[in-house]
């Protein structure tokens, strides 16, 4: 019996309890030094230093220079035409009828690459990921799909192609200056990230897919190689009403 009164109150004052509230706290801010976790290993340090030094040379390689600072901003960024422009030029070089490109602007991962020397590490921040080159053909349905996918995303890396987003949809598209006509169909530089329908792009699904096993990363070092000086492109592909 007097488990169960114990066992009573307990309850009674649980219910009638309300919530902790925090008295109080205090900072502090602590300083760890690598050493004292003795995470330097001399052994392994010296065990990877001549590949270190080599690889510290090769994403130090200046391959060309920046104009001018290139952005990363939406719906029609300088840093986003660049990539683009890098992709189609490598699919146009090995299938000259590809038509136009439209890559996810969440692919580019830096927001700026700055005036001056382009190094191939930077590159390699600007698209770390692995991804492969394709160029799928897309009739007129599947590519006003893709022209509502830009507008969901309110804009896009894209080059060949021009439009302009007026309340949530794309309008006045041109394709390589022409009309866009949907009774065509086109072929559509991406990557195979895209094209496996990545941030919903699943239009692509509805295409044939050719794949050149060439990363868009090493397209962009040879773009910048051959072109040598970059300069900003802001002449609105993509135009916001």
């Amino acid at each position: 019996m007097k488990n169960l009164l114990l066992a009573i109150g307990i309850l009674m004052v649980g219910a009638c309890s309300g919530p902790y509230q925090l008295a109080k706290h205090t900072d502090n801010n602590i300083r760890v030094i690598a050493d004292s976790l003795q995470l330097y290993d001399t052994a392994i340090a010296n065990m990877i230093a001549p590949y270190k030094q080599k690889l510290d040379a090769q994403m130090n390689e200046v391959i060309g220079e920046a104009e001018s600072t290139l952005t990363k901003e939406l719906p029609d960024g300088t840093l986003g035409n660049f990539v683009a422009d890098a992709c189609l030029v490598y699919a146009q070089n090995n299938n000259a009828t590809a038509d136009f490109c439209v890559l996810n602007s969440g692919g580019v991962r830096i927001p700026t690459i700055q005036k001056g020397a382009i190094t191939v590490g930077k590159i390699y921040e600007l698209m770390p990921f692995d991804n492969m080159i394709e160029v799928v053909e897309l009739d007129g349905t599947a590519c006003k799909e893709l022209f509502v996918w830009i507008a969901k995303w309110k804009g896009a890396p894209v080059s060949g192609i021009e439009l302009t987003l007026e309340n949530g949809e794309a309008t006045h598209v041109k394709i390589k200056g022409e009309p866009f006509n949907e009774s065509k169909t086109y072929l559509v530089a991406t990557t195979d990230y895209i094209a496996n329908g990545g941030d919903g792009a699943n239009m692509f699904a509805k295409g044939k897919r050719s794949n050149y096993n060439y990363k868009l990363r090493d397209a962009i070092i040879d773009y910048v190689k051959t072109k040598q000086t970059i300069k900003a492109d802001n002449n609105g592909r993509i135009k916001q009403n």
